[in-house]
């Protein structure tokens, strides 16, 4: 396998492993004409070929046997050092060979290289396997926001590959707690974060549900988590005795 940053002769086989790319991994959320309307828009190609050439925008392309077979596309933000990957496309017929890892590893290199600290990732929420793509090579959920595709919105999951401590406040009761969402474990029905007391994150107060938001949760003795308010829950990270 190749790994390169794109040119514009790859603008034609970007366009089609998008394509494929969308309606197998979103078919069950978006109809065909919603797709053919978001490639139609977002891979024109003038459109591609001023961001190909664009120092804002990073692509790079993973070419098996001389063929584009998965390509990323990135945006470097301007005057921080921080950069989002938008999208990693793999063609169905190539998934499961570690294309998008190594696209993915390719990338956060050159983003690094150009002296991003912070990279993000964005996955649609309705996307399991996309979701799981990240958390599994070391991202963390930190945020969710609105995706525009066609004429409808759609939720979409926020990811980071910084360890640093996101802190947000939330009052509560008269004081104020702090949530660092770039620490999370996964519940039953969303994910649970770390809570601090202190804004400067050394006192530890608990777990933040963030499926009902509330603070009221508890962990047990086999590390269990469970959302008093809701029901949320977190299974278990070490053996019971009685089971060995």
């Amino acid at each position: 396998m190749q790994v390169r940053e794109a040119r514009t002769e790859d603008i034609a086989d970007i366009r089609d492993v998008a394509s494929r790319s969308l309606e197998a991994s979103y078919s069950h959320v978006l109809d065909e004409a919603t797709i053919e309307k978001a490639i139609a828009e977002w891979y024109e190609r003038g459109r591609l070929e001023s961001e190909i050439t664009s120092q804002g925008t990073l692509f790079v392309v993973a070419e098996e046997g001389g063929d584009v077979v998965g390509f990323s596309q990135s945006e470097v933000l301007p005057d921080v050092p921080e950069a989002n990957v938008l999208w990693i496309h793999v063609d169905p017929d190539h998934r499961d060979g570690g294309v998008g890892t190594t696209l993915l590893g390719r990338t956060r290199e050159r983003l690094q290289e150009l002296d991003n600290d912070a990279i993000s990732g964005f996955v649609l929420a309705d996307n399991e396997e996309g979701n799981e793509f990240y958390r599994s090579h070391g991202f963390r959920k930190v945020d969710e926001r609105t995706a525009d595709i066609g004429d409808e919105e759609f939720a979409e999951n926020v990811y980071t590959d910084t360890d640093q401590a996101i802190l947000e406040p939330y009052d509560v009761d008269g004081r104020t707690l702090y949530v660092n969402r770039a620490e999370s474990s996964r519940g039953s029905e969303a994910p649970f974060y770390v809570a601090f007391a202190d804004e400067d994150g050394e006192d530890r107060y608990g777990y933040f549900c963030s499926n009902c938001e509330s603070f009221d949760t508890a962990m047990d003795s086999m590390e269990r988590i469970r959302c008093n308010d809701c029901g949320n829950q977190r299974k278990g990270a070490r053996w019971d005795a009685s089971y060995l």
